[in-house]
């Protein structure tokens, strides 16, 4: 692996990671939170949480990608990674944008 391909892999484990624990530690006040709103927010919730959820499932598929992609092969699975790490970052800002209101 080279050393840029390596970097590149721990930057996005790490971004990834940092922010599915975000996720996990602020799910629950959330949801007890969405408990005491209308049907209609807890409907949009619902809706935003499946997208992050979804979003994460594919960030999780493009790092496991990139990191057996061969080393000539990296770059072409990079863009795919930095498009999937954008999608997974917009999903958060969605689902937790209701309770910063």
């Amino acid at each position: 692996m080279t050393d840029k391909k390596s970097e590149y892999l721990g930057k996005m484990k790490k971004q990834y990671d940092e922010l599915s624990y975000n996720w996990s530690r602020k799910r629950d006040k959330y949801e007890a939170q969405v408990q005491h709103q209308g049907a209609d927010a807890k409907k949009a919730y619902e809706e935003k949480k499946a997208e992050f959820i979804k979003s994460s499932d594919a960030m999780k598929t493009k790092i496991d990608e990139l990191g057996a992609a061969g080393d000539s092969a990296w770059k072409d699975v990079k863009d795919g990674t930095q498009k999937s790490w954008q999608e997974l970052s917009n999903a958060f800002d969605k689902a937790t944008s209701h309770f910063k209101k």
